[in-house]
């Protein structure tokens, strides 16, 4: 394995644990135990780390050293508001130049949810849910637009890993894959942005739970 595949499926591994809520916020971020976890070196670990700290997955907090960082209130608010704009562009791209293909892998997506949602597998369907959105970009087709959102979008799988109602995203999932397939743009951004003003609502729902 060579340093930088290394790296990669540190970064991979430790980004997939606290979105997966194994690493909470606050939590220390060790080199050594996560090397063993992750079988590999202790030097892609640590590049690894300084790769999260500029996603905003982790910070340096004297003299703790590596931590998972908590988003507040303010970076959440500009989160959101980023994608919402970021999303109309998508939209329209997914319009214009997707073909059916790319569009049936956006609903069998949204199906496997729902699957695993009337199998009870609640934790899967929440996964499942999280991956739509970067399925999007995927959709698009554009490089540029998968460059610009991918340093958004591990933060929010992040949010909406959190998200208190599963099935409503499903069905909201549905209703923009309905709206792209009939190539009715305006209807896919509408539906996008109230999704992610529900979105909102519930992590703050989830966030007062948890005070």
């Amino acid at each position: 394995m060579t340093t930088g595949s290394a790296r990669d499926v540190a970064r991979e591994g430790i980004r997939d644990l606290v979105i997966r809520g194994e690493l909470r916020p606050g939590d220390r971020l060790v080199e050594r135990r996560l090397a063993d976890r992750l079988g590999v070196s202790r030097v892609p670990v640590r590049e690894a780390l300084h790769q999260l700290a500029h996603e905003g997955f982790a910070e340096e907090r004297p003299p703790r050293g590596m931590v998972v960082r908590a988003l507040d209130a303010s970076d959440t608010e500009t989160l959101f508001a980023v994608r919402a704009a970021l999303e109309d562009l998508v939209c329209d791209r997914v319009v214009e130049t997707a073909d059916e293909a790319g569009l049936a892998r956006l609903a069998e997506l949204v199906d496997r949810a729902r699957a695993a949602l009337e199998a009870g597998d609640v934790a899967r369907a929440v996964a499942l849910n999280a991956g739509f959105h970067p399925a999007l970009v995927e959709a698009s087709g554009s490089g540029v637009l998968h460059a610009v959102m991918e340093p958004v979008a591990g933060r929010m799988r992040w949010l909406l890993s959190q998200h208190d109602d599963p099935a409503s995203m499903v069905d909201d999932h549905a209703a923009i894959v309905d709206a792209l397939r009939r190539r009715d743009a305006p209807a896919a951004r509408r539906l996008c942005r109230d999704h992610l003003v529900v979105s909102r609502a519930a992590l703050g729902r989830a966030g007062d739970a948890t005070d």
